[in-house]
């Protein structure tokens, strides 16, 4: 078909073959080697000037004189470049000796920094992710009980009785609701949720009372949430108890109801009891924990998904520049977390700190040194984003918040939940935490709980590169 476009239609083409066959049919051939032109003439001129019988032997002879050519005007030369690619070789050998590059660990930690800014989504969670969740937990999870929903139940319907319900209604730890009808009507509203609890008044109160008899009310409380029901009993009884007294000493005088002892509690670090206060430095190491946890293995493990990992199987960076230059970015971020995390706490919620800010912050980048090596720890031993995420909110939230101390002290725990707590770093960041927002501690103070920061450093560095494998599996 070829032949014919260019017989009959005069159509020029050109045509590249490495079969003298086909090039014998051309009009006007070029033979070329190493892209030079050896020689460029028609086939049949070609194949008289070289002295050959065919094509290809005319090309062979040319191939030949170009190649004795130049391996003449060579051998000096190859015999200079094979002194210095030895040299070369030798220096390149050395400096792959050194186990650690800066310049190769920084290089990782830039292209890291890069895919941060490159991830919108993900660099949202680096950057406020672990403040919206402290917002969250310090709005949505009060312990402060006040607001107590009640109704009473009164039998005695006397002045001494209205009396004291009037005294329980102006706590501002109570809600009072419409009065109860009966038994019934205290079962429908508080299976509703209505009221927490019901405080009936017996009949012929105000009259045992006023005889010096002993007199009792009844309380029923919703036991579905324990630590609030006992609270309530507790804020019933001494409401109850104060009323009494004020009772006795209008029928009897002052000090009539004195007992022969009284004690005075003060609470100390947090006069006001607000859970708040107690809340956010607890929140903050489960914060610093979790996220710079979850991003730093993620890290790790897209690129084991996407193949890009190959780039460090082949190339001289040690496992230990990898792990470092992967790690570096999220503890920048980590910090700044923290200091979002503390200037929401000290002016959002209004918590006080007292001690050392240098003692925090130094605890604080420890903290996160751990917490990110926690990440990489487990990113070599999974394979997919859904298991390293998984695995890493499993073995940071569970522990830290069972063992560390953030419900029960470490001091109560028995058996192996006490070896978890002693072990576990963030048992000792709690620890500073607390020292430094409400006890006014500083590092003299708190520099045994330092050393066990210290440690967990290096043993997760050293295990993790281990661990990770400088070839596919």
């Amino acid at each position: 078909m070829l032949i014919a476009l260019s017989r009959n239609d005069n159509v020029t083409i050109f045509v590249s073959t490495h079969f003298m066959n086909e090039a014998a049919r051309c009009d006007r051939i070029s033979l070329m080697h190493a892209g030079r032109v050896l020689a460029s003439d028609s086939p049949a001129a070609i194949i008289e000037a070289s002295g050959k019988a065919t094509l290809e032997e005319a090309f062979i002879s040319h191939l030949e004189a170009v190649t004795d050519e130049a391996r003449e005007a060579e051998e000096p030369a190859i015999a200079e470049n094979a002194e210095k690619d030895d040299a070369d070789g030798r220096a390149a050998e050395r400096a792959l000796k050194h186990r650690f590059d800066f310049r190769r660990m920084m290089a990782y930690s830039w292209r890291e920094a890069l895919e941060l800014r490159r991830d919108p989504i993900r660099a949202t969670m680096a950057i406020i992710g672990s403040v919206i969740l402290l917002l969250v937990i310090g709005y949505g999870i009060n312990l402060d009980i006040e607001n107590l929903s009640y109704a009473t139940l009164d039998r005695d319907q006397t002045v001494t009785s209205r009396d004291l319900t009037l005294d329980i209604s102006g706590s501002r730890y109570f809600d009072e609701k419409a009065p109860l009808l009966d038994y019934a009507d205290m079962d429908r509203r508080m299976r509703d949720g209505e009221i927490s609890f019901a405080i009936e008044i017996p009949p012929h109160f105000a009259a045992d009372l006023a005889r010096g008899r002993d007199v009792e009310i009844g309380v029923w409380l919703d036991g579905s949430m324990p630590q609030r029901a006992s609270s309530a009993r507790g804020y019933i009884q001494g409401v109850y108890a104060t009323w009494l007294t004020r009772k006795i000493e209008e029928v009897y005088g002052a000090g009539a109801a004195d007992p022969a002892y009284s004690v005075a509690a003060r609470y100390r670090y947090n006069p006001d009891i607000r859970s708040l206060v107690a809340m956010a430095p607890a929140v903050i190491p489960l914060l610093l924990l979790l996220i710079p946890a979850i991003l730093t293995t993620l890290s790790v493990v897209r690129e084991k998904e996407l193949g890009s990992i190959v780039n460090f199987y082949v190339t001289p960076t040690t496992r230990l520049e990898f792990l470092i230059g992967k790690q570096l970015p999220y503890i920048v971020l980590a910090m700044f977390n923290f200091a979002l995390l503390l200037a929401t706490s000290l002016m959002v919620f209004q918590v006080p700190f007292t001690g050392s800010m240098l003692a925090f912050s130094l605890a604080a980048l420890l903290f996160v040194t751990i917490s990110t090596g926690m990440g990489l720890l487990v990113s070599t031993f999974t394979s997919s984003q859904i298991a390293a995420l998984f695995a890493t909110a499993l073995l940071t939230l569970i522990p830290a918040i069972q063992y560390s101390g953030l419900i029960d002290p470490v001091s109560a725990l028995q058996g192996f939940g006490a070896m978890i707590g002693e072990v576990y770093p963030a048992t000792y960041f709690v620890t500073i935490s607390r020292g430094t927002f409400t006890k006014a501690l500083g590092l003299a103070d708190l520099h045994a709980a330092f050393v066990p920061l210290l440690i967990a450093i290096p043993v997760l560095t050293i295990a993790s590169t281990l661990l990770l494998g400088k070839q596919a599996r």
